[in-house]
Formats: structure tokens, C-alpha cells, sequence
């Protein structure tokens, strides 16, 4: 499988701030490259902390690169996937929307009214080589991971990233709660054991 993780940060590596309303860090050419990304992909992921909080649609937006999708063969939209330790999902997200059930990994099952919207896989503890496994499974040959950090770090961590791709915002948020983009850990990346970068 091929994975890209996609993040936005602010040059302080945050990927958000405090307020209870979602910060833009994205101009819009950026969007519109994230809405590229997604058509490419049989999958997006995204934590559970990112759907509660900005209850993102997870969707190719622009109808040609849909067309272009159907006119391969493939589904119109990515297969829905979340990561979630306690089950805290509420029923109205967008995430439960679409023609085919989105997938939930889960440390425990699920509700009764989200397990009949959703497949389920429940094991006690969720890696980043297990999610790969699982989706793998289902067809998935390129799978797109748009965050939030604790997602971001643990497929850092486990070495499961292919590519990361990384948008700047030219502003700093210099709030001490505000999530970052990598969460505290052992990483099999330092100044002796360097990643690759593109130009």
C-alpha cells in the first residue's frame, strides 16, 4: 500500500489553535490540491478528535475529478476511515454519509447506532501497521492520511508513511495547549538517520 500523510501547519507546527472554531491554515490552491489528493486515493483516514471537532466530509469536491473516477472504474468518493479509542462519535457527522459504510477502528465495539452505520474492527490496541493490514484487505492500494497528530505520529513512529506532505501557513500561533503536529516519541527519523525530501 502507499501511504501519504497531508498535514497543515502553522511555522510554529501547530494544526490548530485553542478556539472552539476551526483555524484555517489552507489558502485555497492548497485545498484544491488536497482535493487532487483525495481523487487519488481509495481511502482517507482521519482520527476521531479531527471528525468531532471539524467535521470534515472526507469528499472530492470538484464534480470533473469525480467524473474522472467513475470513468475509471472506481467509486465516486474514497472509503470513509477513523481511528477511535473510546467510540465518542457523533451520530450527525458527515463522516457517516455517502453510499458505503466508512470504516472504524475501534479499542472497543461501538455503539448499537453507529455500529449498524459503519464496519467495524475492534482490536485492543490500533497501530498503523494494523490499520494498513486491514485496509489492504479491502482493496485499498492508496491510502491517504490528512491527520490530526496523534494519526500523524503514530504512522511517523511505526516507519508507515510513504510520503508526508506538509503545507505551511505564513503565521504562528504561539499558544502553549494548541495541538501540534507531532506528539512527544521515538521516531525513526534524526539528524543520523535523515528523510528524503522533494523539491
Amino acid at each position: 500500500m502507499n501511504v501519504l500523510l497531508s498535514a497543515a501547519i502553522s511555522l510554529d507546527g501547530c494544526l490548530d489553535d485553542t478556539s472552539s472554531r476551526r483555524l484555517i491554515l489552507s489558502p485555497a490552491e492548497d485545498l484544491a490540491e488536497i482535493d487532487r489528493l483525495r481523487a487519488a486515493s481509495d481511502a482517507i483516514l482521519v482520527g476521531a478528535r479531527t471528525l468531532r471537532c471539524d467535521n470534515p466530509s472526507l469528499r472530492v469536491r470538484a464534480a470533473a475529478l469525480v467524473e474522472e473516477r467513475k470513468a475509471a472504474g472506481r467509486a465516486p468518493q474514497p472509503l470513509k476511515v477513523t481511528v477511535t479509542t473510546r467510540g465518542e462519535l457523533p451520530s450527525d457527522l458527515r463522516f457517516f454519509e455517502g453510499d458505503r459504510p466508512p470504516v472504524v477502528f475501534a479499542a472497543a465495539p461501538l455503539p448499537p447506532q453507529l455500529a449498524q452505520r459503519a464496519e467495524t474492527i475492534c482490536a485492543p490496541e490500533i497501530t498503523a501497521a494494523l490499520i494498513v493490514t486491514e485496509l489492504e484487505k479491502r482493496g485499498v492500494e492508496n491510502l491517504l492520511v490528512e491527520g490530526g497528530g496523534e494519526i500523524l505520529s503514530m504512522f511517523l513512529r511505526e516507519n508507515m508513511a510513504d510520503r508526508l506532505r506538509l503545507a505551511t501557513a505564513p503565521f504562528i500561533v504561539g499558544e502553549a495547549g494548541a495541538p501540534r503536529f507531532l506528539r512527544p516519541g521515538r521516531y525513526p527519523f534524526d539528524s543520523g538517520h535523515r528523510a528524503v525530501t522533494e523539491s
